[in-house]
């Protein structure tokens, strides 16, 4: 009575490719990268190939707020990002972005 065979989970190193129709960071863990979604999904639908995760700047931004919005926790006038893109980022990695000149 065999146990089974090799698994056929990729290894964690790998770069999985791109599944058909999913973004990129629906399939991997982006929180902390400095780079906007739109980006990190463009370059999976570019080259097929989802980008490394990059580690954000631990000393940058002001940790969230629960229950409270980034852009009701800091001024955030005269950044060029859409309040949304704001919010997204501290909803996603606990810590509002440093505010970012025009």
């Amino acid at each position: 009575t065999g146990t089974g065979g090799a698994s056929s989970q990729p290894p964690a190193e790998s770069k999985p490719d791109q599944g058909a129709g999913e973004k990129c960071t629906d399939r991997l863990d982006y929180a902390g990268d400095p780079r906007p979604n739109a980006e990190i999904n463009s370059i999976g639908a570019d080259t097929g190939t989802c980008p490394e995760p990059q580690p954000g700047t631990p000393s940058s931004g002001t940790p969230k707020e629960d229950g409270v919005k980034c852009t009701d926790q800091l001024n955030y006038a005269g950044d060029p990002r859409p309040n949304a893109e704001i919010n997204s980022i501290g909803e996603e990695t606990g810590t509002c972005p440093p505010v970012q000149d025009k």
